[in-house]
């Protein structure tokens, strides 16, 4: 079925706020947030809606949240709409009581000069002045500590993957050649740029519920919803702050019954909810390429450059001085650590190692882009005219730009599967060890 387009990331200042405010994490422990909040609330009191542990959500904790994530999910109001999000919303909001408690247990609970570091990255961000994400919030009638308690459960839960997660995770040589491989066999195929939004399913009587929730998932990307900003709110897995993009995928990485809906899906369209071992899925179609197809730009290296300071406005009696240093000093360069050697020995010259460098970001200066990636390992170019002066640089690795992965990339996803993976698991636990009671 079609789609609205989709973007990564989107565009606006709704946007801007919903790509921040991923629901990895949210609302906090009852606390002077809370408390704040809660001034707002209707004066005839607040009615418990679920404890978790010894932390209460009320009905206006809920119904904030509801309108929050309708309002940065440009999703078009009404009372119908809040009463289907408010179970998945309370869902969500029981997890991230969680995450806050953990992280208090671990000595790891967010300081407010964190807190207020993501209201400055938002304002940034979304184009805003200090201060006026607030006042946005204000404006469409939430309590701008609804906000406040949902980045403080976010950094949380990023604080307790460091601490407790990380370092249970860890990626092989031997997993990265077998990746490599399976990558090399599929050189020629094609390969499809994917999003989704992933309800999670922990136990067997919760399939039912997780299917609803898709359900009513489906039914704002039918209305017109669009699908990054709903991913963002709404999809629990490790992709929602990137609007649910999980980039590049080849034939068979994902789950079977994934792969075999993936096949169905045409570029800007998305699936109804597919069940998988992990929970239900909602996949989008981005776009679909060659796989392996060369790219140049895409390729990284690893370089030193040596740089001879010279003013903006030196004399050509001066550059040319200069110039013939930088040359003397490119004839002793056998390999690329013999340029910091030179440098040494050139008056006020510097000299500096630039890794992982992508060709493409080198088209700022044309000679540069055009000389270097021509370059032989151990080879030289230049002197180039920089803004701090004549600059010369050395070859010393490149890797990609075949359209084959490097192992570092290929190394960084497969760390962030099994980081993922492993978060689940110790959400997971967290709720089996927790006492959750939901008022009906």
């Amino acid at each position: 079925m079609s789609a609205p387009s989709f973007c990564v990331p989107v565009f606006g200042t709704l946007a801007a706020i919903a790509i921040l405010l991923a629901p990895a994490a949210a609302s906090a422990q009852r606390g002077p947030a809370q408390g704040a909040a809660a001034q707002n609330a209707p004066s005839q009191g607040l009615r418990v809606v679920a404890r978790v542990n010894d932390d209460a959500i009320t009905d206006f904790d809920l119904s904030q949240r509801v309108l929050f994530a309708i309002k940065t999910s440009g999703l078009t109001d009404s009372p119908e709409l809040r009463q289907r999000m408010a179970q998945q919303m309370l869902r969500q909001m029981i997890d991230e009581r969680l995450q806050v408690q953990d992280s208090k247990r671990l000595g790891v609970k967010p300081t407010e000069g964190e807190i207020q570091n993501r209201y400055a990255e938002i304002e940034r961000s979304a184009g805003m002045a200090r201060g006026q994400f607030r006042q946005y919030l204000q404006s469409v009638g939430v309590a701008p500590d609804i906000a406040t308690q949902q980045l403080e459960a976010q950094i949380a839960w990023a604080k307790i993957i460091r601490r407790r997660v990380r370092s249970q995770v860890d990626v092989s040589e031997a997993e990265i050649d077998d990746a490599l491989s399976r990558m090399r066999a599929n050189v020629g195929k094609t390969e499809t740029r994917v999003a989704e939004i992933f309800v999670p399913v922990d136990r067997a009587d919760s399939v039912d519920e997780g299917k609803r929730s898709a359900d009513r998932i489906m039914e704002q990307l039918r209305r017109g919803a669009p699908f990054a900003a709903v991913a963002q709110q709404f999809s629990q897995g490790a992709s929602a702050a990137s609007g649910g993009d999980l980039g590049w995928v080849l034939p068979g990485s994902l789950d079977p019954a994934l792969d075999v809906a993936l096949e169905r899906i045409q570029p800007r369209n998305y699936s109804d909810p597919i069940r998988s071992g992990a929970g239900w899925h909602i996949l989008y179609v981005v776009d679909r390429r060659p796989f392996a197809a060369s790219r140049p730009d895409e390729a990284r290296l690893n370089l030193v450059q040596m740089t001879l300071a010279l003013p903006p406005n030196a004399s050509p009696d001066e550059t040319n001085r200069a110039t013939q240093e930088a040359q003397k000093a490119m004839s002793g360069v056998k390999q690329c650590s013999d340029l910091h050697v030179q440098a040494r020995q050139v008056k006020g010259a510097t000299s500096g190692d630039l890794n992982n460098i992508r060709v493409g970001d080198l088209s700022g200066n044309p000679q540069m882009y055009d000389q270097i990636p021509k370059l032989p390992i151990g080879g030289t170019a230049g002197p180039f005219r920089v803004a701090e002066g004549l600059q010369v640089v050395s070859l010393c690795s490149k890797a990609g730009g075949d359209g084959m992965p490097t192992r570092d990339a290929i190394s960084q996803q497969l760390l962030l599967q099994k980081l993922d993976a492993a978060g689940r698991r110790y959400m997971r636990d967290l709720r089996r060890q927790a006492t959750i009671d939901i008022k009906t």
